[in-house]
């Protein structure tokens, strides 16, 4: 998180909010480029007791952000970003090679969407898609489904290293990996590797963004 954001709009305090902020360190330990996550989570169903207004705590960012690496261009977004593919859209036109997306999706919606969300924006951007994840049970009422995952521009799960289904369950076994009582206690790495060559070419075979144009359905 990044301090010093802005008060809630309409706020009756002056408390200050955060900023979900991703960064991006190079290897000489230099902070290299900043993102700071745009799209909040708020809903509220009295009905059902649910009350999760992200925007209480956390204030939006503003700015996409694209940034050099020795990989290639990065396109940087977090979490609950990546359900808005317009975002995702503009971080192509703006040169994204490898689209990142670090995120912790709770069980539920990691089993219902999680795989095919990332394979998506990957399919349509023609980009490598690299999501770190959160994995493990915190407490009675909440886990993180994990699956850090790595997609090719075609689509293609390269790597996935596993997370937690329910009460500790590892759904994708991964050498190396232990379940013990709730919570995966041993960490997984995934190596996989990055072929920009390979991504030209498929931008070349299906010009999509050529063939992309701006109007207005209705």
């Amino acid at each position: 998180v990044e301090r010093d954001a802005p008060p809630s709009p309409g706020s009756s305090t002056s408390t200050p909010r955060v900023y979900n902020t991703h960064i991006i360190v190079n290897s000489d330990g230099e902070l290299v480029s900043t993102y700071r996550k745009i799209h909040l989570f708020d809903v509220s169903i009295p009905s059902q007791n649910i009350h999760l207004v992200e925007s209480k705590t956390t204030a939006p960012g503003t700015k996409l952000v694209v940034c050099d690496s020795p990989l290639g261009l990065l396109g940087l977004s977090t979490c609950y970003d990546m359900r808005f593919p317009e975002q995702y859209t503009r971080l192509r036109e703006l040169g994204a090679q490898i689209l990142l997306a670090p995120s912790a999706f709770t069980v539920p919606t990691g089993r219902a969407h999680w795989h095919t969300l990332l394979r998506c924006r990957a399919i349509e951007n023609q980009c490598y898609v690299l999501a770190a994840a959160q994995f493990g049970v915190h407490n009675e009422k909440r886990s993180s489904y994990g699956h850090s995952i790595a997609v090719d521009p075609w689509g293609a799960v390269l790597a996935d290293a596993g997370g937690v289904d329910g009460r500790g369950t590892l759904e994708v076994p991964v050498k190396g990996v232990r379940a013990r009582g709730d919570a995966i206690v041993t960490p997984s790495v995934v190596i996989c590797d990055i072929d920009l060559d390979s991504m030209e070419s498929i931008r070349t075979r299906m010009p999509i963004q050529k063939h992309r144009f701006n109007a207005s359905f209705s």
